[in-house]
């Protein structure tokens, strides 16, 4: 038994150490893990586990890669001292490729990448948008980057169409036709109806309808080629096989009745689907489906009642559409000349209706059953009334869908002064007369079909047998309407386009017309008791809303038998400014820009003036204007965006021999105590490192406009802070402390780094704790020649206990760095000029930097220190 709880105790030990190792290989931690590994060997010295030698491979390649990011690291820094930023990210990027879990060279690139996209945002806003969108995928949380998006958007707005034409044809040579039309709409939302633009995207959706055309052709002749294949097929796999080729044509072309006809018919020829289920959906594994034709009142003939119909039992003339069946077409029945035809000269142009939306049919399981047919040999005969009376009601519920979603369609999309319809689709097709067969019995499907897209153009030539379908349905039409906004400032005026009054009058100051035709309007603004303002002229642009404004100046009440002639004044408009921005002429406040970004100043004397931007935080801005009376300067987004203002910075530090130094990319600045900076809104890095080699970092975020000043006290604290302070005895070159169990350094909480020498005196171990809140509740460390020791003592009881080797002479002392903070604690040593990692400790939801820090001499035991400082983490607020 005794055996057999070793065995337990031991799996279990095993256990941890193997979920310590993941975790260290997963956070990038490799010198950590081979620290674990060893340890695991020392403790299994037999144990030939093959997940042990796996996880031993893992940790040395991730310690290989992270030294090798690390030399390409410190050579990109050398790389950009010399200017050469595009090289030296590179190094970075495949930095971050060979470790992916180093922070550091998350953080690095991430930078790298926001430096470089500001500083080419003028020249290649293209190219910094890049960067910046890679910045942010690294870090999303990164504050330069969202602001240089903001500068790229100004820019694309200011930018020529020439850059977007250029690219456009870029990405239409490569053969990117989506990423064509992506970068063409966003062209033409910036340059509304440009000519080139607009070429290229024709170009581009001509090039997109002819590649669908020829992909069409191609699975038709597919299909034609399979039917060759169905007759020599014998077996049940290659008929399997087959069903699977001809769904995946027919799922390529789910709205196409014609492909779907032809599908269905082979399928049936394939023997797969009985005649009494060929209108289900069959959901067995391996079933065969048989893909539903979308048009109304679709009837799915069986094959035994399918018949081949000679041209001469066929005559010419028009069927009303609701009398016409649609019935299954074998791929016999369907000659070449069905690809493709051109629209027959003689019909009449029919309105162009938008696709109505019809649930998509899966190759695996159709959304609705087809009509199911019986021939005569197996129902009884019933009257040809009512079997034409079936089919005329089924139809005509049909087209009278269809005719509501065509007025449906053009009540909502139809330009409002279009009034006149346009008459209705004609269906032509051929009257079929079987006179030996009897009529067949049609019963109703069980579920109702939704209504199919009709083709454009149906024509029929019965003499030949053919049937011709364009290729593709209509387009939608567009929404050639604009709308234009007109300001008065003042309610109830009256609005006049091209002379014609309009019904409404402004509320609010203005009045918005929607639904305008695409064209030229002169527009007028009246209001009784005020002087009538100047005519203006606008187009309106497709999508767009047009702006105009309006000052409305009181009639004077009394004039003046011979009235003096009154100097005419100028505007000033303001659009896309920042809302808060004083606007002043020529020094004087003259108003400030409003929430939605606008101003509008019509109190200017001609002349030539200085406007001036002002914002707390950010830059002033002027420009030199000439204003002429009667007219209008307009500033838009790009004029009125303002620079940010410098932030600064003020360090006091002491002593006055540590190295202070302010980091960003390329950017150092070292600091000297009390000397303010001037430094560019933004993330730092803030370095800290005192004579004795100790050295802190913290991230510092400089704010536009704003001054800071920041108190550093970079000294350690000594003995002085132990609880007393006077038990610690001096002897030679150390201080030794005899007994008293828990010995508390007198700083709470214990986050900074601690670093000693100790080593001891008397007794067999030297013991540390942390955490610690009480006797019966802390962490507690221990070191002797062979091991270090962690034991978290909680309540009494002793939990994770872990050991891992660490040789040394107790008799000698030991070097022991303690990094502490809320999350995590640390432990280091060092041996010579190197520093190992020990441990590395976390425990979730619990602040480890609470309670004290302190020795544990128990009875007699006596520790020596030749060395003990604490340095406090770095403070920034």
């Amino acid at each position: 038994m005794e055996r057999q709880r070793n065995h337990q105790t031991g799996t279990e030990s095993k256990k941890r150490l193997v979920e310590q190792i993941n975790v260290c290989l997963h956070s990038g931690d490799y010198s950590r893990a081979l620290d674990l590994l060893r340890g695991t060997a020392a403790e299994f010295p037999n144990d030939n586990d093959t997940d042990l030698s796996e996880l031993e491979k893992r940790a040395q390649d991730g310690v290989k890669r992270n030294a090798e990011a690390h030399r390409l690291i410190t050579e990109s820094q050398e790389l950009f001292a010399q200017q050469k930023s595009p090289e030296a990210i590179q190094l970075l990027r495949q930095a971050y490729e060979l470790d992916k879990n180093n922070s550091l060279a998350r953080t690095i690139l991430a930078n790298a990448l926001v430096e470089q996209a500001h500083s080419v945002v003028e020249t290649d806003w293209l190219e910094a948008e890049t960067l910046t969108n890679q910045a942010l995928v690294l870090n999303p949380t990164h504050p330069t980057a969202k602001s240089i998006l903001s500068l790229i958007v100004s820019r694309k707005e200011t930018s020529s169409v020439e850059d977007w034409v250029s690219r456009a044809r870029k990405l239409q040579a490569s053969g990117d036709l989506f990423a064509t039309l992506a970068w063409v709409a966003e062209g033409l939302a910036v340059h509304p109806h440009d000519p080139k633009l607009l070429l290229i995207q024709d170009e581009v959706q001509r090039d997109q309808d002819a590649r669908r055309r020829q992909a069409r052709r191609g699975d038709l002749e597919d299909l034609r080629r399979l039917q060759h294949e169905i007759d020599g097929a014998t077996d049940v796999a290659a008929k399997q096989a087959l069903a699977v080729r001809i769904q995946t044509v027919a799922a390529r072309h789910w709205t196409d009745g014609e492909i779907l006809s032809i599908a269905n018919a082979l399928l049936l020829r394939l023997g797969l689907v009985s005649q009494e289920n060929s209108s289900a959906s069959p959901r067995g594994k391996g079933a065969t489906v048989i893909l539903h034709v979308p048009r109304p009142s679709a009837l799915e003939a069986s094959r035994d009642a399918t018949r081949q119909i000679p041209p001469s039992q066929t005559t010419p003339g028009p069927v009303p559409p609701q009398s016409v069946p649609t019935s299954i077409v074998p791929l016999s029945e369907v000659p070449p000349s069905i690809v493709l035809p051109g629209k027959v000269p003689t019909t009449p142009p029919e309105p162009q209706l938008p696709p109505p939306q019809a649930a998509p049919v899966s190759p695996a399981e159709p959304s609705a059953p087809a009509a199911r047919v019986t021939s005569s040999s197996s129902q009884p005969k019933q009257p040809t009334t009512s079997n034409s009376t079936t089919l005329i009601l089924v139809s005509a519920a049909a087209i009278i869908l269809v005719a509501a979603t065509f007025f449906f369609t053009r009540e909502h999309y139809a330009p409002p002064v279009a009034k006149t319809l346009l008459p209705a689709p004609t269906v032509s097709a051929p009257a079929v007369s079987v006179p030996d067969l009897p009529s067949p019995t049609v019963s109703a499907p069980a579920q109702s079909t939704p209504a199919p897209s009709l083709p454009a153009h149906i024509s029929t030539d019965t003499a030949a047998g053919k049937v011709t379908l364009d290729d593709e349905p209509p387009a939608e039409s567009g929404h050639n309407l604009g709308t234009l906004l007109v300001a008065a400032g003042q309610d109830d005026a009256k609005v006049f386009l091209n002379g014609k009054l309009q019904p409404q009058l402004t509320r609010s100051g203005q009045l918005r017309l929607p639904n305008l035709e695409l064209k030229d309007y002169v527009v007028q603004v009246s209001k009784s008791g005020f002087q009538d303002p100047p005519l203006q002229k606008i187009r309106i642009r497709k999508g767009e809303q047009a702006r105009l404004v309006f000052n409305l100046n009181p009639q004077p009440r009394n004039p003046q038998p011979q009235p003096q002639p009154q100097p005419r004044l100028a505007s000033l408009t303001i659009q896309g400014g920042a809302p808060g921005t004083t606007v002043l002429v020529d020094q004087n406040l003259v108003g400030t820009i409003q929430a939605d970004g606008t101003l509008s100043v019509s109190t200017v004397n001609p002349g030539d003036h200085t406007v001036e931007l002002r914002k707390e935080r950010f830059k002033p801005r002027q420009f030199k204007q000439h204003f002429d009376a009667g007219g209008t300067i307009f500033l838009a987004a790009a004029d009125a965006a303002l620079e940010a203002a410098p932030g600064e910075l003020k360090i006091t530090f002491a002593p006055a021999d540590a190295y202070v130094a302010i980091v960003k990319g390329n950017f150092l600045k070292m600091v000297s105590s009390g000397v303010p900076l001037n430094l560019a809104p933004g993330t730092y890095t803030l370095t800290a490192r005192t004579a004795e080699k100790f050295t802190r970092s913290s991230t510092l975020e400089v704010l536009a406009g704003q001054s800071k000043t920041l108190d550093l006290s970079l000294s350690p604290s000594g003995m002085s802070k132990w609880d007393d302070p006077g038990d610690w005895k001096s002897e030679r070159d150390s201080f030794v402390r005899k007994g008293g169990d828990f010995v508390l350094y007198g700083v709470a909480p214990a986050s900074g780094t601690f670093v000693f020498s100790a080593m001891p005196a008397k007794g067999r171990l030297l013991q540390w704790v942390l955490n610690y809140k009480d006797p019966k509740n802390y962490v507690l460390f221990q070191m002797d020649d062979k091991n270090f020791y962690r034991t978290v003592i909680r309540n009494g009881e002793k939990t994770n206990e872990i050991i891992v080797p660490d040789k040394g002479d107790k008799k000698s002392f030991r070097k022991v760095i303690i990094r502490v903070s809320p999350t995590e604690l640390v432990h280091q040593i060092k041996h010579g000029d190197s520093v190992t990692v020990l441990d590395r400790w976390t425990q979730p939801g619990a602040n480890l930097s609470l309670g004290k820090f302190g020795f544990y001499i128990p009875g007699n035991d006596q520790v020596a220190l030749s060395s003990f400082a604490h340095y406090v983490d770095l403070s920034i607020r």
